[in-house]
């Protein structure tokens, strides 16, 4: 009885692994194909993703010069646009400092360009934010005279209705360019205001909050700075930090289209 099963067990092993070696085959002759598809598809992607990342890398390398010169010449015509270039001999675009105040708009760290002849500081450009838009955040850039008046202001972006509140804008009116030359009496100075709220800045037909918001603002960073002139005017050159901070204000070519 036991040597009959013995001989039975024996024979029937090499059957089974005969028939998973030939299903084995079948399977794999059929999968194969589709393998060998996937396989190459994936490495030619590969291959694709890492061509296309090194031509993007080269480019970078090869014009990120130009970009910051194109950066710096944006700059310097806004810069130029508010103070006249005959009125420094520095290197405007890098005497730089920083800084941040609730009263400049927004918690934003903000740039203000110094403007210097023969060493002596003769108007500061800072950049800064009206926050009571019609339709959010103004910003705006506005150079402040050594002796306090405004040397000039331009909107640097806004989210204002087109037609309306747009015109803060230099390339749709010259309502901007009305605060040129004002100063405040008093951190209190009841003129600076729209005229329908007795002050002396128009607004514009079907539209006071813009004017209005931008008037405060302008108001809001004149009183911040000449309350402060001489604990900012002697930090330290920042134009480093201060290329990131003009990055993220994309405005500037608003300067070119006024030419």
């Amino acid at each position: 009885m036991s040597d009959k099963t013995d001989s039975s067990q024996g024979k029937s092993e090499p059957e089974s692994s005969e028939n998973n070696n030939d299903k084995t085959s079948v399977d794999n002759s059929v999968k194969s194909p589709l393998t060998i598809a996937i396989s190459k598809n994936t490495k030619i992607l590969a291959l694709f993703a890492i061509a296309c990342t090194l031509a993007v890398s080269l480019v970078s390398e090869l014009t990120k010069d130009r970009i910051k010169v194109q950066e710096q010449q944006q700059l310097l015509r806004t810069l130029h646009s508010i103070i006249e270039p005959s009125r420094y001999d520095n290197d405007i675009a890098n005497d730089c400092i920083m800084m941040s105040a609730p009263e400049l708009g927004s918690n934003k760290v903000k740039t203000a360009y110094i403007a210097r002849k023969a060493g002596q500081v003769v108007a500061v450009a800072i950049t800064s934010t009206a926050p009571q838009g019609y339709n959010g955040n103004i910003d705006f850039i506005m150079a402040i005279n050594n002796d306090g008046s405004v040397s000039g202001v331009r909107v640097l972006k806004h989210q204002e209705t087109p037609g309306l509140g747009d015109k803060i804008e230099i390339r749709k009116s010259d309502w901007i360019k009305s605060f040129t030359g004002k100063r405040i009496l008093s951190e209190d100075d009841s003129r600076w205001a729209v005229t329908k709220d007795n002050g002396m800045f128009d607004q514009f037909t079907g539209a006071t909050i813009t004017p209005r918001a931008v008037v405060k603002g302008v108001k809001s960073t004149l009183n911040y700075f000449n309350q402060h002139k001489g604990s900012l005017i002697p930090r330290p050159n920042a134009c480093g930090e201060a290329l990131s901070t003009t990055k993220s204000i994309s405005p500037i070519s608003e300067a070119a289209n006024e030419q």
